[in-house]
């Protein structure tokens, strides 16, 4: 691929060049822990490009391809040559460039994806990864990453975990409402007698403190679609709360993912399990819930750092409003709009939401992106990031709507890719 790809002015390849070689902090993702620890070693190109990875099995489904190639039983090469097949009418959607970064980037390899070069790609990436130089870790290498902090649920054992480059980002869904089974296994672990609420949250606090020593900083909660219509009790979003004082106790940053809506097909459930790549996003969500719940979280034993992830692009301006809305002396941020995560992570997404926290709030003071993605080659997303991200910022200024010199402009660039989220992860 062209250096300089999807940078169509010197502004913008300068500010690109300022912050091409920033280091990586991805704070949120799904890469297989174990995978790092045991270097792992991929037997073929399928199993590193294909199969971890339901977006591109999402396409070659809109696309008509039977799931035998997908995720069925036919042979790897013939699962490549299917989406290879495909890839040159996928153009428009990021996995069109994604794809084509990943194996540029990684690999070396610049032949144009399709079925006819589908043998010699297959052939050049296997004989590649056939090297210790592409093993997990020497592929994870190449992209510069300073720290990263795959999910972990709170009974898990994380003693893999190094807590510097890699730390653990809390997975919590499950906490809210605990089932016997669970609880059970949470008093065994935390040597305290789950006997009732006060006990339970006591227990809990005992696996976040093992949690903040294995460096995490992040704590994660879907509130999917009819989250709080189908809390009736108002059980779920009453643990939600106190959870949300125990993280702020300890400087994590609460993420809250919002609007998933995960039954779709019952189909495709059955056939790719719940990562398969058909979840959709919900109807406009309950912001007034969600404002509720943080004043709440305020009141109650304090509020924690928190990013807000709209899967609705509807609810991106009207979330990025609320950011103003509980801050705090002294805290960069308080509460702000997110990534542009899920469906919402293309070009269009990522620039809605640049224009949504520039208009409604400090752009300067956006915390980049994150791949949030299960596959290692998902980090070249970075610096699709990065590049939009310049090609935004110029524009503003050519467009006459700023009046920013060039070395202010890199400033507040480097803040959104790297510095600000570097914030949040050294607050303690």
């Amino acid at each position: 691929m062209k250096q300089n790809f999807l940078l169509k002015t010197s502004g913008a390849v300068r500010l690109y060049e300022s912050i091409r070689e920033l280091p990586i902090i991805d704070f949120h993702n799904h890469i297989c822990v174990a995978d790092i620890t045991k270097d792992r070693k991929y037997d073929d190109i399928v199993s590193l490009w294909l199969t971890p990875d339901p977006y591109k099995h999402r396409l070659m489904r809109i696309c008509g391809v039977d799931e035998s190639f997908i995720t069925g039983d036919a042979s790897p090469f013939e699962k490549f040559l299917k989406y290879c097949e495909v890839f040159p009418y996928l153009a428009g959607n990021p996995v069109y460039d994604w794809s084509r970064m990943e194996l540029s980037q990684v690999f070396g390899i610049e032949d144009e994806i399709n079925g006819e070069n589908a043998k010699r790609i297959y052939d050049k990436a296997n004989e590649m990864l056939r090297s210790s130089e592409f093993s997990n870790n020497g592929i994870l290498s190449r992209f510069n990453i300073e720290y990263q902090s795959p999910v972990a649920t709170l009974l898990e054992n994380i003693s893999y975990f190094d807590g510097a480059k890699v730390a653990p980002s809390l997975r919590a869904d499950e906490l809210l409402l605990p089932t016997e089974a669970f609880k059970k296994e949470l008093a065994e672990k935390s040597g305290i007698a789950v006997s009732d609420d006060k006990a339970y949250i006591k227990a809990i606090c005992v696996m976040l403190d093992r949690f903040s020593n294995k460096g995490c900083r992040f704590a994660d909660h879907s509130l999917d679609a009819r989250f709080f219509e189908e809390d009736t009790d108002g059980k779920k979003t009453e643990m939600l709360v106190r959870l949300g004082n125990e993280y702020a106790k300890r400087g994590w940053t609460l993420l809250l993912h919002m609007n998933a809506k995960r039954q779709t097909s019952p189909r495709l459930h059955s056939l790719a399990g719940p990562a398969g790549g058909f979840a959709t996003a919900g109807e406009g969500f309950a912001l007034s819930k969600v404002a509720d719940l943080l004043g709440k979280m305020e009141t109650n034993g304090g509020l924690p750092d928190t990013v807000l992830f709209p899967l609705n692009m509807s609810d991106q301006a009207p979330l990025a409003v609320l950011q103003g809305s509980y801050s705090e002396d002294g805290v960069p941020s308080k509460v702000q709009l997110g990534p542009a995560w899920w469906w919402c992570d293309h070009a269009l997404g990522i620039r809605n939401t640049l224009d949504c926290i520039a208009s409604f709030g400090v752009v300067s003071q956006c915390i980049g992106m994150t791949t949030d993605s299960r596959s290692i080659l998902s980090f070249v997303r970075h610096d699709y990031f990065r590049r939009l991200l310049c090609i935004w910022l110029n524009e503003k200024n050519l467009a006459g709507e700023w009046e920013l010199s060039m070395k202010t402009l890199s400033e507040i660039a480097r803040k959104i890719a790297y510095s600000n989220v570097k914030l949040k992860i050294n607050k303690q």
